[in-house]
């Protein structure tokens, strides 16, 4: 969205028993209706309907931006009365300035005015931009002895996200002083999901845990006193035989399968005559 800033100057009206009226909606014209209205003010009666004294109409100065500077005579008691007497519109990102001999004494525009202060408009400028940019879906790979070793399956194409960024640009009386960036995802990304094909590893289909069940109880510490040791009761010869170090029963689980799966791939169910089957 595209903040557009207006500078307008509407002529006032004086009131019916002067019966005068602006010929033209000129700036000039605006500071002349309202050295009339401060006129009729003058004329009009001491006291309000509410008993209080009428504000006495006062010079003030203003200036929108960098615009030449205007004196405008207003009865207001604010900034925002007086800009309003000049006939000047603001957005709402505008900053009032009220300055007091070359200072800024106020910075809201809600402080009392006093004769020959100067009010000045800033004017402050919004300008709003969306950009979309894809976020990549990328490729999750899932391993499977289902397909030949290096075939491909794609099970989701999955898509790209989508992120928005917000840029905001500020001016200030049309000079650029800032730029605010957010971002936010519109939608996440879904990865493509692709099945690769590779070769099963020595036994790894078999039933190894009803195995172990069999020949140990399943207690990879376990000790025959014949001489044999673990989930799968190695004898010495045997587990070194395979790559094994130390004793059997002091490796971990995952490591007397591995060398129970490599003596499988060598020998098949026979190094156990009896439990081989439960494989």
């Amino acid at each position: 969205m595209r903040v557009r800033h207006l500078f307008r100057t509407t002529p006032s009206t004086t009131p019916d028993h002067h019966h005068r009226r602006s010929s033209a909606p000129t700036r000039a014209a605006a500071v002349t209706v309202a050295v009339a209205s401060a006129v009729a003010i003058a004329a009009a009666p001491a006291t309000a309907a509410d008993g209080t004294a009428p504000r006495k109409a006062v010079e003030v100065t203003v200036r929108v931006a960098d615009n030449p500077a205007q004196t405008v005579v207003s009865d207001a008691a604010r900034p925002v009365g007086v800009l309003a007497d000049a006939g000047v519109e603001r957005t709402k990102f505008d900053r009032i300035l009220l300055m007091r001999d070359g200072r800024v004494i106020h910075a809201e525009g809600n402080k009392d005015l006093h004769a020959d202060d100067t009010v000045k408009l800033v004017r402050i400028g919004r300008d709003v931009t969306f950009k979309r940019t894809p976020i990549k879906q990328g490729t999750v790979v899932h391993k499977t002895t289902k397909l030949k070793p290096g075939q491909r399956k794609v099970v989701a194409p999955g898509r790209p996200g989508v992120r928005q960024a917000k840029i905001v640009r500020w001016t200030r009386n049309g000079e650029h002083v800032d730029t605010d960036r957010s971002h936010r995802v519109l939608r996440a990304p879904a990865p493509r999901r692709v099945l690769l094909g590779v070769k099963a590893a020595p036994g790894g289909n078999l039933n190894w845990a009803a195995l172990a069940r069999c020949e140990s109880g399943g207690n990879p510490h376990a000790v025959n006193p014949a001489g044999y040791y673990g989930l799968y009761q190695f004898s010495i010869g045997t587990w070194r035989s395979v790559g094994g170090h130390g004793m059997p029963n002091q490796a971990s689980p995952a490591e007397q399968t591995h060398r129970a799966q490599i003596l499988y791939s060598r020998s098949g169910r026979s190094p156990w005559p009896y439990c081989g089957r439960f494989l």
